[in-house]
């Protein structure tokens, strides 16, 4: 009897200290139920979010919120949003007041007229302040967002990601060493996160700004052994005009101009190379985290709602039948003020709160 006792004293304590050792938190993901998405950027819009069926939501934190109250703000939101069952995919963006609380997080001294900066790689400081600014943020929403995009649309780096002038090799170089930063924190905090790099749609520039053509085997060369992913912006070629099966520049051919809806397969193709594959073997992570499709175009004579809807429609079909997607992120829930007067009525809902028929039909899509 006294055995037994002693057995069992000891599976209790070995029970306790098991228990003792497991960490404070469990690594998170949560998993899609389907690719459709949107992006917000407040409570309100959760109820919308959910009667839209949207498996996925995209948001924008920049960085001067992991300063403020705000930090505590968006941890609200993204746990009230990953406790209904939505996937979180969150965008750090480098933006000009973040220098008011960590000015080396900036590349640069002085404001340059850019929306957003590159995280600041050129000097230790820099980097230090990219990890000590990168574990502030995933150690509060650890718990809470599935995806981290580094950044935005750094294929044009003068608007999206200013570091200053420098060609692509030197570029493509501090680029990776911030997104390694982030990386290895994100993975520190959640080992379960994708994290992944950002493109707008210019595959091919020929010159122009830097070409994500040219810029992914750089990358790649640079990143190859984490198992980053791929952020793609497939908005039709022209933002005043929803219509994007009839893209000129949208071309069947390895080296187009652009890449979108028309042919997303080339980037996929592309992404099942050999040499492009994941350090397990497997094809990249793969997400459309932004697009929109107009509901006031003047190639269309003003208002075309209908027309909206149907080119969502057909564009949200179109990557549910590319097996490597495994996001439609639609910018946005809620058309912007200070975007319409460029006809970018991107929203399925317009800034009276009057649903459109987009919303009907994105409900209906599964």
């Amino acid at each position: 009897m006294n055995s037994l006792k002693r057995i069992a004293t000891a599976a209790l304590s070995a029970a306790l200290c098991f228990s003792m050792a497991v960490p404070a938190y469990a690594d998170h993901y949560q998993t899609p139920k389907s690719i459709k998405g949107v992006l917000i950027n407040e409570h309100a819009q959760i109820p919308d979010v959910l009667e839209v069926g949207a498996s996925q939501v995209v948001l924008n934190f920049p960085m001067s919120w992991a300063f403020s109250s705000q930090l505590s703000v968006c941890q609200d939101l993204y746990t009230k949003l990953d406790q209904a069952g939505v996937t979180v995919t969150l965008i750090v963006l480098n933006d000009w007041a973040a220098a008011s609380y960590s000015p080396s997080l900036l590349p640069v001294s002085q404001p340059t007229g850019a929306s957003y900066y590159a995280f600041n790689t050129l000097n230790d400081a820099g980097v230090q302040s990219i990890r000590d600014a990168a574990k502030r943020v995933t150690e509060a929403f650890k718990d809470c967002v599935s995806n981290w995009v580094i950044g935005n649309e750094i294929n044009d780096g003068q608007a999206w990601n200013y570091i200053g002038q420098m060609d692509i090799d030197t570029y493509c170089s501090n680029y990776a060493t911030g997104f390694r930063t982030w990386y290895d924190t994100i993975k520190g905090s959640n080992k379960l996160a994708n994290v992944y790099i950002p493109f707008d749609f210019r595959w091919n520039c020929e010159g122009f700004k830097y070409g994500a053509m040219d810029m992914i085997p750089r990358l790649n060369s640079r990143l190859k052994d984490t198992d980053y992913g791929i952020a793609w912006h497939a908005y039709p070629e022209t933002f005043e005009d929803p219509v994007f099966t009839d893209d000129i520049y949208t071309l069947e051919k390895a080296d187009t101009y652009i890449i979108n809806l028309k042919n997303l397969h080339i980037l996929t193709d592309y992404m099942q190379q050999a040499d492009m594959l994941s350090p397990a073997g497997k094809v990249r992570h793969l997400i459309l985290s932004e697009q929109g499709f107009t509901s006031d175009s003047p190639a269309h004579n003003g208002q075309c709602l209908d027309l909206q809807a149907q080119c969502i429609k057909e564009a949200y079909e179109t990557a549910k039948a590319n097996p490597y997607v495994e996001a439609f992120l639609l910018n946005r829930m809620k058309d912007e003020q200070g975007l319409l007067d460029a006809h970018y009525a991107f929203g399925l809902i317009d800034v009276n709160g009057n649903k459109k028929p987009s919303f009907e039909v994105y409900k209906n899509l599964q």
